[in-house]
């Protein structure tokens, strides 16, 4: 029988190509373990139990809540996902109000449905480039003002393109009515080792933050950390939760491969981390004429959006969306450079610690090779996303209610029955018991003209969609 999967990775892995993309260690193995199998066992005699740790497990959160700034860590095999989900079970009660940020991921929209919470969305405003930003502190205080009963809430910071919410503020602003705030940090694991770098959630208020170590740091897909710090959650009931998420068979390689990585950070991450803001700061420099793309930099985030900070790890290039397309494709053909994502007029480059100055060489005479061949130049983004959706039923209802199919062209005003993802990065066009509109058809049709995959929906083509009557 054929191996589809094993085949394609043995056609890849003949061909040399650079990783701008997730996962963090970016198939080098400098900082992983070399025997991963040897490490595949169950809880045997002395190995402690994930589910309730207090032995070597135990000893390792500890290191590893010593070295990223936290009260208690937990770590998670599920991924980010798990703890997300387990966080937001850990402060409400079912029919709880929780303040969510609209940028949110999946997760924490599966973890309303799961909780029987109602979510009161603020919405960031769009960006220059065509996405979302990042929920600001004004619209935190308005959301309290008008929903007083909010019992928690999420934010993401950062956001999948790297731009950073005010956390300290949004924590002040929640904390004087005792607010417990959940910071989806998925993409911010790499913040508290270098001050080039934005702060850090658990150092800003964050009362439970999540980090997706497996992002930005040298470990393993699905390897993440759930932190807390401060006083105002139940340790007790994050614990439960945590454990209610997480597999009963947990990966003892990836539990090696996090203590592995939380080591040689208090060991080496001063070494580790100058060597790659070096990188990253030749890198901006040295493309900052180019003529037809254009390298966002923080100066340009803060300027043109509401968000805070910027994380410059993030590598953002402004293409026109005629090109951008192609623009991926000769990336991957002719200069064999994988990319995390690309938008319908940006394209998103991943780097972390692993990335070497080779890398960032081949990115940079990539990117001018393809400027010098292009006559248009970059433009300003469409967003994706819009103001406020219309719910017309919480995401718990909407899960439990009957659905029927109809044509995606004949959906405008009727409630989705299901998620409408662009995928990456993963935040919602449509949540399930929000209303469908006309912009939210065209937007649909843009994005799959450029490529971009749908997911969270029964037919991927969305050529029908699932409504609630």
């Amino acid at each position: 029988m054929p191996s589809p999967i094993i085949d394609k990775f043995n056609e890849f892995n003949k061909s040399f190509s650079r990783s701008f993309h997730m996962p963090g260690h970016k198939s080098k193995k400098e900082f992983i373990p070399d025997d991963l199998f040897s490490f595949d066992i169950t809880e045997i005699y002395g190995f402690d139990n994930l589910h309730n740790p207090t032995g070597i497990i135990e000893q390792s959160e500890k290191f590893c809540a010593r070295l990223f700034g936290s009260d208690r860590c937990f770590y998670l095999v599920n991924g980010s996902t798990s703890g997300i989900m387990a966080a937001i079970a850990s402060v409400v009660n079912p029919g709880d109000k929780i303040l969510v940020s609209r940028n949110c991921h999946k997760s924490v929209y599966n973890a309303l449905v799961l909780s029987h919470t109602i979510p009161v969305y603020a919405v960031p405003e769009g960006t220059f480039f065509g996405t979302m930003g990042v929920v600001s502190p004004e619209m935190v205080r308005c959301a309290l003002e008008e929903h007083p009963d909010i019992k928690a809430a999420v934010i993401t910071s950062p956001n999948y393109e790297g731009l950073c919410a005010d956390v300290k503020s949004i924590a002040e602003i929640l904390h004087k009515k005792n607010i417990p705030l959940i910071v989806d940090e998925a993409h911010g694991a790499h913040f508290a080792f270098s001050d080039e770098f934005p702060k850090d959630a658990l150092s800003l208020g964050g009362d439970i933050v999540i980090q997706s170590l497996h992002k930005t740091l040298p470990v393993l897909t699905q390897c993440a950390v759930l932190h807390i710090k401060g006083n105002i959650v139940d340790v007790n009931r994050v614990k439960e939760a945590v454990s209610m998420f997480t597999t009963t068979s947990p990966s003892y390689i990836f539990l090696a491969v996090m203590d592995n990585c939380q080591n040689v950070l208090s060991e080496r991450s001063d070494e580790i981390f100058e060597r790659y803001v070096c990188n990253l700061k030749n890198f901006y420099e040295e493309v900052s004429c180019l003529k037809n793309l254009k390298i966002i930099t923080k100066n340009d985030i803060i300027r043109c959006t509401s968000s805070f900070d910027f994380d410059f790890g993030k590598i953002i290039l402004l293409i026109d969306n005629k090109n951008v397309i192609n623009v991926e494709k000769s990336l991957r053909k002719y200069y064999n450079i994988n990319i995390e994502m690309n938008g319908t007029n940006h394209i998103l480059f991943m780097t972390s610690v692993c990335n070497v100055k080779e890398d960032f060489d081949a990115l940079k005479n990539a990117v001018f090779d393809i400027d010098s061949s292009l006559s248009d130049g970059f433009f300003g983004g469409e967003n994706i996303f819009f103001g406020a959706p219309v719910v017309a039923v919480p995401p718990c209802g909407a899960f439990y209610s009957k659905k029927e199919k109809v044509f995606f062209e004949d959906s405008m005003g009727l409630v989705s029955g299901e998620f409408i993802i662009p995928y990456p990065p993963g935040i919602p066009l449509v949540v399930p018991g929000e209303v469908i509109t006309l912009e939210i058809i065209e937007r649909v049709k843009a994005l799959k003209l450029s490529g971009v995959e749908m997911v969270g929906c029964e037919d991927f083509e969305l050529d029908t969609v699932n409504v609630i009557f």
